[in-house]
């Protein structure tokens, strides 16, 4: 079957632009189904830390790029349908769903992801300490 230099042209600029931008999210996907899979290979603690930092991290990228404004709008809109003092809720709600929620995703993401290392590290030590020096 042969396909057209446009469709060619086409179709690689579909795959290049959606990774270009979905990179991140692709990455943190491919992480996820990669430690679950570890995780029911061999359960560890490490992996299921590795698994919940990045799904945290996949979760903030989306919410970052699609929920958020959103989000926030329904949220004002609902509240203000209520008859709220607007100015500070707005402002208030700027700052947790532009700024509080996406920095503690970002932090609890990694902080899980870097926390994984911290126990793969512990138990590496402690295998090197367990083992007989051999001379």
């Amino acid at each position: 079957m042969l396909i057209s230099p446009e469709l060619q042209q086409g179709l690689f600029n579909l795959v290049y632009f959606t990774w270009l931008h979905n990179s991140e999210v692709i990455a943190y996907a491919l992480l996820c189904v990669l430690i679950l899979i570890f995780q029911f290979v061999r359960p560890k603690r490490s992996n299921l830390l590795f698994f919940v930092g990045f799904l945290a991290l996949l979760i903030q990228f989306e919410y970052v790029k699609h929920i958020a404004i959103p989000l926030q709008e329904q949220t004002l809109q609902t509240v203000m349908e209520q008859g709220a003092a607007a100015v500070k809720f707005q402002k208030l709600t700027d700052i947790f769903f532009q700024k509080l929620l996406p920095l503690g995703l970002y932090l609890f993401g990694w902080g899980s992801v870097a926390l994984a290392i911290f126990f793969n590290s512990q138990k590496n030590k402690e295998k090197d300490t367990d083992k007989p020096e051999s001379k």
